[in-house]
């Protein structure tokens, strides 16, 4: 009785990690494996490629970073668009 009541919780624990597990990537890898797949035919939407090297950035302040996604939204900062595509292997194929 005590070794199938162990079993049990076991398989339940496991079954509810896989659960929680799965529920997590999808939509992350889904969106992820779309945008590559459409290739040439893709657009960059350039509010997420601006923002997004706020990631890899340092600012002194919350105002120098504003200013730097204002001037890449502007297109002064190529570099960035070209390390996002780069980053999310586009090529040069994707346009903004």
């Amino acid at each position: 009785m005590k070794t199938t009541f162990i079993a049990l919780v076991v398989v339940a624990a496991l079954g509810g990690g896989y659960y929680w597990y799965s529920s997590q990537m999808p939509a992350e890898e889904a969106d992820t494996t779309e945008q590559q797949n459409t290739g040439s035919q893709s657009k960059l939407d350039i509010n997420v490629v601006c923002e997004s090297a706020l990631a890899y950035m340092t600012f002194p302040d919350g105002d120098s970073a504003a200013k730097f996604v204002a001037e890449c939204k502007a297109g002064e900062h190529p570099e960035v668009i070209e390390r996002y595509k780069a980053d999310q292997g586009y090529g040069d194929g994707a346009a903004i």
